[in-house]
Parts: structure tokens; C-alpha cells; sequence
């Protein structure tokens, strides 16, 4: 479809922008231009379109690892090419809203789709460790297009009153897609190019919504040069950027260094490892709760709610590390810990009009990159000074400089 088609979003004013300080300034306007039926069909080729991504990120991710340890790459190679990924976002990112006001929501999602099934179709083609640096490139660029039409897209469907809800429910899919992914290879195998074939064709399938769905995206509303996102976005809900990063920097340093930590602490290294599905569990089975809490008492009293959770959890941790109690810690912990995700995005919903809602997610999912990125570096290197405290203290100062953060957030407010 052309730029004037119904799946653009350059036609309409913004009309729903109310003030950036408020709960409910987010685009219930334009999600009232779209009949019931119409948002939830939106909403189905949204979920769909992500529980398909999370599973081939699923199986990519130690595919890629396996692949390359084969082929005689040591750990440190492994783990530069998989931050790839992570580099291409941040590269990415800021150029998506001007392709989404430039193509359309549906075309710059299915180019996504398009180019990371091609970077992962060759894979097995260029059997070359440094050829595979740039395809996780690529690869990284078209799932970051998928990451930030997906979510724009999102928060343009949805209404406040059941926002909490909707975006739970996306994160709940999408971290289950990733945890089923390596089940999926113990079907394909990890050797040879049956695998690679099985994730290109999923990531080909995940365009095949947008396209059914293509009349589902509402018209109007962002500008048709693709506007800039800036620091300015920052300063409107700084709160709700910095859950971004703090729930990047918490999942994934904990995600990698619960088990260095669990075979400190002297648990030895089957409990190590089970700590990390504890967590893991928390975090999928906490989403929907918080989802419905935020609809009820707001997104932003909730993060501010799990902050103080957290920060209660870190403090016990070390006391309650070698008990039974360490596992219902851990499972309540991973739940406050996902809900920075969702309740950060639940938050740019609500704060941001709608001509800067696409370059907001932009800048989210950036601090959201950038804490996965630090995170298991800063902590890594706690725990190397600090062996049995290092990874509890340095998360017991991350929430208490988040909950500084929100204060003067509040306060401005």
C-alpha cells in the first residue's frame, strides 16, 4: 500500500495529547478511531507477530553460541558476537520512526521480518566465524525495526483503561516465545543447516499477521518526516525511561550471574543453575498480576511499588541465600523485575502524544539496551572485588538511585 493507505500514520492531527504529566494522556483518541473488532484483531497480529520473533530469538540465541564453540571460537568471541544484536539496536532504533512515517507501520515491520530472515538463511551459507559478526548485525537491525513497530503499534491499539493488561500480556508471549525456542532445537538439532531453516522460516511467518492485519493499524497522527527523538523525551518522563534500563540491567545481570553467584554462596552448581528457572518463572508468571494492578492503581504507583520490593528482596538475600526461603525470593523477585518492562511501556502509553510515540519507544528500548549491556559488567566486576555481596549491593544501589530518580520524577509532577 501506498503512504496514503490505511496503514500509514502521517493523515491525522494529535489530537490526544493532554499534558505529559498526567495518567491517561496517551492515544485513546486514535484507538477510538478503530472499531472492538478492529483493536483486537490489531492486538492479535501484534501477539502473534511477537510470540513468533521471541521463539526464533529463542533458538538463535544458543544456536549461534553452540555453532560457534563448534567451530573452535572461544567464550570471549562468543560473547562479543552475541552482543551484536544489542549494537545494531542501538544503531537501529533511532531511524524507525522516520521509515515507520516514511513506509508505514506494516512495511517497516515486514522489512524487519525480511531482513532477519535473511541474515539467519545465511548462516550456514558463509561458514565463516567473522562473516557471522555481521549477519548478527543485520540479524539485530531487523528485529529492532520488529521490536519498535511492534510496540509503537501496540500503544496505539490499545485504550488506557485496559493498557496494563494488553502490554503484559505482549511480554508474557514474548518471554515465553524465547523460553519454548531451545525446546524447538532439541527437534531441528543444532548442526547443520536444517535449523537456520526452521528460524528463517518463523521469522518469514512472523510477517505474515502484519500483512492479514495490515487495515487493523489506525490512521493519523505521526509526522510525516519521521520527527526526531531527543533527549527532550527524556525530560518529559524521565521515570519512565529509567525503567527501562533498570529492568535491563537487573534481568540480564541476574540472568548471568545468579549461578556464579549461587556457587559462591556454596549451593553448588545444580541449584546455581536452579536459580536462574526461578527467577526465569517469576518474571513469566508476574506479568498478567501487574499488568491488572497497573490498570487499577497506575502503572507508575506500581514501579514505584516494585522498587521498594526489590530493594526489600537484595537486602534479604544474602540472610536467607542457603535456606528453602531462597526460592520464593527469587520467584517474587523475578516478577518485580520484569515489571519494569511492562510497566515502563504501560508508562510511555500513557505519557507520550502520539506524534512522539514511536521515537519514546525508541528511546526505552534504547535505555532498556543499554542496561542489558552494563548491567552484567558492572555487577561481573562487583562480584570479582566482592565475591559473596558484590551482586546484591550493586543491585541495592541501582534501586535506590531508581526510586531517587522517581522522587524528583514525583515531585515535578
Amino acid at each position: 500500500m501506498t503512504d496514503h493507505g490505511r496503514d500509514t500514520e502521517a493523515t491525522g492531527p494529535d489530537t490526544e495529547a493532554t499534558g505529559p504529566d498526567t495518567e491517561a494522556t496517551g492515544p485513546d483518541t486514535e484507538a477510538d478511531r478503530l472499531t472492538a473488532s478492529q483493536r483486537q484483531r490489531g492486538l492479535a497480529v501484534v501477539m502473534a507477530s511477537a510470540v513468533t520473533v521471541g521463539l526464533t530469538l529463542g533458538m538463535t540465541i544458543p544456536l549461534i553460541a553452540l555453532n560457534m564453540t563448534a567451530a573452535g571460537a572461544g567464550a570471549a568471541l562468543v560473547g562479543i558476537n552475541a552482543a551484536m544484536p544489542a549494537l545494531a539496536v542501538l544503531a537501529t532504533a533511532p531511524w524507525a520512526p522516520r521509515l515507520i512515517a516514511r513506509f508505514g507501520t506494516v512495511q517497516t515491520l515486514v522489512l524487519g521480518c525480511v531482513v532477519s530472515a535473511a541474515a539467519v538463511a545465511l548462516f550456514p551459507v558463509l561458514d565463516s566465524v567473522l562473516a557471522w559478526f555481521g549477519l548478527r548485525f543485520a540479524m539485530g537491525f531487523g528485529l529492532a525495526l520488529q521490536w519498535v513497530v511492534s510496540e509503537t503499534w501496540l500503544s496505539r491499539i490499545v485504550l488506557n483503561a485496559n493498557r496494563g493488561r494488553a502490554v503484559s500480556l505482549y511480554a508474557t508471549l514474548w518471554a515465553a516465545g524465547i523460553a519454548v525456542g531451545p525446546m524447538v532445537l532439541h527437534v531441528t538439532g543444532i548442526t547443520g543447516a536444517w535449523p537456520f531453516v526452521v528460524a528463517t522460516g518463523l521469522l518469514l511467518l512472523a510477517a505474515v499477521p502484519p500483512l492479514v492485519g495490515r487495515r487493523c493499524v489506525p490512521a493519523g497522527g505521526m509526522r510525516a518526516d519521521g520527527g526526531g527523538w531527543s533527549w527532550a523525551l527524556f525530560r518529559v518522563a524521565p521515570g519512565t525511561i529509567l525503567a527501562g534500563f533498570a529492568g535491563g540491567f537487573a534481568e540480564i545481570a541476574l540472568f548471568t550471574l545468579l549461578p556464579l553467584y549461587g556457587e559462591g554462596a556454596g549451593l553448588g552448581q545444580a541449584a546455581a543453575v536452579l536459580m536462574v528457572s526461578m527467577f526465569a518463572a517469576g518474571g513469566l508468571g508476574w506479568q498478567l498480576p501487574l499488568g491488572w494492578f497497573a490498570d487499577r492503581v497506575g502503572s507508575r504507583r506500581v514501579l514505584v511499588i516494585i522498587s521498594v520490593l526489590c530493594l526489600v528482596f537484595v537486602a534479604g538475600f544474602d540472610l536467607v541465600a542457603e535456606s528453602w526461603l531462597i526460592w520464593p525470593l527469587l520467584f517474587l523477585w523475578g516478577g518485580a523485575t520484569s515489571g519494569y518492562y511492562t510497566l515502563g511501556l504501560t508508562e510511555v502509553g500513557h505519557k507520550f502524544p502520539l506524534a512522539d510515540l514511536a521515537h519514546a519507544n525508541v528511546l526505552f528500548i534504547m535505555a532498556y539496551t543499554v542496561g542489558t549491556i552494563s548491567g552484567p559488567s558492572i555487577v561481573g566486576a562487583a562480584l570479582d572485588l566482592w565475591p559473596r555481596h558484590g551482586l546484591p549491593m550493586t543491585l541495592a544501589v541501582l534501586y535506590c538511585l531508581y526510586l531517587g530518580a522517581t522522587a524528583g520524577w514525583e515531585r515535578r509532577s
